[in-house]
């Protein structure tokens, strides 16, 4: 049997010079945050803080430092090309990449070295030097005036294949700007994808309440109402908290109060949104978790069971934020296929995401499918 190929759909090959200065304020404060910033765009310094941010005092229980610290590790790297390499030998041959560019300009904490534009420039350079197997989305932020032309111009063959957007920067989805950008999107056949999870990075001195408020599921409602026929991804599938509080029974069944985990897959099984897409990037990359008896995986493959929603799930691993667990983006990868089987794991690694991609596959001789092409 000639094996699928397999569709990682959501990584990011950014640098540190696309992101903040002041990146590390977020985390460790408006004192030591700048100057953990300098240290870690030092190449030894780095390295030793990466090994040794498990073990530091007052945040061993703070596993966002070491996360940083691998994120300035990784992102030392002078071009995008050397990051997605540091994926791509992770996985089999062929294996195709949604890379996910981020716009941080907007988090007040500082200038951006390399701006949006040479960002997504360098991101069009790693197509060229990776072909097909490179995936490239453009990030869009309501908040930059010229958006809707850039768009405009960026989405069409030869240049970017989807949207990416992030609301706990401080914006809502269903912004104005944004539902120009999604009528283009259907127009030119391409999908969009969202941070879906209360964590993960936001406008500085962004109050929590205001995260949930920004990127809340229920806020997505209206975008796919408006647009039935537009491919949306809630990315995260709401996040490991989320889970966590459906979980361990912290969360409602129903209403307001519902963990974001039950919203997208109540949302799924309505049939009120044939289009919606979730990935379980970063999320299952988190296999064991404390007060459990079961892991991530388990529990996946529970939600899997239900057709509608097995047809939904796309394969992400969030790398390189990844990297700051203690197994290999690899080994969790092998481990989740093993887990799932065989049928499962290729339908969210290939079936599910040909269709979110809008990709037809090519039929060869034996009436099997060989690995896919733009359906425009």
């Amino acid at each position: 049997m000639t094996e699928q190929t397999i569709y990682n759909c959501h990584i990011h090959t950014f640098t540190n010079r696309h992101a903040p200065r002041n990146f590390l304020k977020l985390f460790a404060g408006p004192v030591f945050g700048p100057l953990l910033s300098s240290f870690l765009r030092n190449a030894s310094v780095a390295n030793f803080v990466t090994s040794l941010a498990p073990s530091i005092g007052p945040f061993s229980k703070n596993d966002l430092v070491e996360r940083q610290a691998r994120f300035f590790t990784r992102g030392r790297a002078d071009e995008q090309v050397k990051v997605f390499e540091g994926i791509e030998k992770q996985y089999p041959g062929g294996t195709y990449f949604v890379v996910l560019p981020m716009d941080m300009a907007f988090m007040d904490l500082g200038e951006v070295p390399a701006s949006i534009d040479e960002q997504h420039s360098e991101l069009l350079e790693l197509v060229t030097k990776h072909g097909k197997n490179v995936i490239p989305f453009y990030a869009a932020d309501p908040r930059r005036e010229d958006l809707v032309e850039k768009v405009r111009a960026n989405l069409k063959p030869g240049k970017f294949r989807g949207i990416k957007i992030y609301p706990n920067l401080g914006y809502y989805p269903q912004d104005k700007k944004l539902m120009q950008v999604y009528e283009i999107c259907v127009e030119q056949d391409v999908p969009v994808i969202t941070h879906c999870s209360p964590t993960g990075v936001w406008k500085y001195k962004l109050a929590p309440e205001d995260r949930v408020r920004f990127g809340h599921p229920r806020n997505y409602e209206i975008i796919l109402k408006t647009f039935p026929t537009l491919r949306y991804c809630l990315a995260h599938f709401g996040g490991s908290e989320e889970w966590n509080k459906h979980l361990k029974s912290q969360a409602e069944h129903e209403g307001d109060d519902r963990a974001w985990i039950r919203w997208i897959t109540d949302m799924i099984k309505s049939d009120d949104f044939p289009n919606l897409y979730t990935d379980i990037s970063y999320t299952v990359f988190q296999p064991r978790v404390e007060g459990l008896y079961f892991d991530y995986f388990d529990y996946l493959k529970v939600l899997l069971a239900d057709e509608k929603i097995q047809n939904r799930v796309l394969f992400g691993s969030d790398y390189y934020m990844v990297e700051r667990e203690r197994l290999t983006e690899k080994e969790v990868s092998i481990l989740l296929r093993s887990r799932l089987g065989e049928e499962l794991y290729f339908k969210i690694a290939h079936d599910n995401p040909l269709r979110y991609l809008g990709i037809k596959e090519k039929k060869v001789k034996s009436g099997r499918t060989s690995k896919g092409t733009r359906s425009r």
